[in-house]
């Protein structure tokens, strides 16, 4: 892979997003970007049936913008696989990645490139985002679904919110090198994201927890505030309930990550060969009752710990051999 220059690349995935994507490449072009630092936009057309790459590049030229916009088609149907060809398309080491309907504040680029390049432990980053609409009054159920819409606050301040577990995948700003390394083809994604037919989801989510597993943090920047629109079609009960059923089918791998997480926590610090002598003694007292020891927390311990999987799992066991990854 080809080292990339320092910069941003800003990858938007589209899928027929001629309603959408106005607004947001309005947003980009007035971006206050200093002259020392090179940008750029990436559309990633993926399998459009509409004519977004031609909508894109018309828009881009007539706001004005000197910052160079490319259209790049991915045939293949899935945001992880628009996200995969952005980045190996992106020419700058730091990514913003914004969905079709974000609208970056104007400080955006240039705050996501001083937050990567201050500290180097960072794997990625993300703000706070705020919903916009066409509706005129949003429906009453919609403070309780908020956050399943891409939105809110991840913290009271700027700082590390890793024990969180992730940032908001609308507007995150990562590596490119990092994002290579954590999708690599003998590890790929469990999750590959909507498609534009479906609305599976949490692909952005699993790529914090595959960086949290490698010992990289998260980090929220208040600085970092876009716009979420969303569309009074979006604003429905059967639409919420698409989204909430791809929610929690990513729920189900998801929390996989998070058992992975509380055992990589939990013993990163440890000898794992001396672990793996000592789970099972654990276990069988626990089953004796003469120790507190959580049984299922023991025979996590004893999975991740096995050089050898005996009872292969779909999800658990890609997991494992990535965090053994050599």
């Amino acid at each position: 892979m080809p080292m990339a220059s320092p910069g941003v690349s800003v990858i938007i995935c589209c899928y027929n997003s001629t309603d959408r994507l106005e607004a947001t490449l309005q947003h980009l072009a007035a971006q206050q970007v200093p002259a020392s630092l090179s940008w750029e936009v990436l559309v990633i057309d993926n399998a459009s049936t509409d004519n977004t790459a031609v909508f894109a590049q018309n828009t881009w030229q007539q706001t004005g913008a000197t910052t160079p916009l490319r259209v790049i088609h991915e045939p293949r149907a899935g945001q992880h696989y628009a996200r995969n060809k952005g980045v190996a398309e992106a020419q700058y080491e730091t990514l913003v990645f914004c969905d079709d309907d974000n609208w970056l504040c104007k400080a955006y680029v240039a705050t996501a490139f001083e937050v990567m390049a201050g500290d180097a432990a960072i794997g990625a980053a993300g703000g706070r985002n705020e919903p916009v609409s066409n509706i005129e009054t949003y429906p009453d159920w919609f403070p309780t679904y908020r956050d399943k819409y891409a939105l809110g606050t991840p913290a009271t301040a700027s700082g590390d919110v890793s024990q969180k577990g992730f940032v908001l995948g609308a507007g995150m700003i990562t590596r490119r090198t990092l994002f290579h390394q954590m999708f690599e083809e003998r590890y790929p994604s469990l999750l590959n994201g909507r498609n534009g037919e479906t609305l599976t989801t949490g692909d952005d989510f699993e790529y914090c927890k595959r960086l949290l597993l490698r010992g990289y943090k998260l980090y929220y920047d208040e600085r970092l505030l876009l716009h979420h629109f969303i569309p009074r079609e979006r604003l429905t009960i059967p639409y919420r309930e698409r989204l909430m059923d791809g929610i929690l089918q990513a729920g189900i791998v998801l929390q996989e990550y998070d058992h992975a997480l509380r055992f990589y926590r939990r013993n990163r610090h440890k000898n794992r060969w001396r672990l793996l002598l000592l789970t099972p003694f654990r276990i069988w007292l626990a089953q004796k009752g003469w120790s507190k020891r959580v049984i299922e927390e023991e025979k996590l311990t004893l999975f991740y710990t096995a050089p050898i999987a005996w009872n292969p799992h779909p999800v658990r066991t890609p997991i494992k051999k990535f965090m053994y990854r050599r």
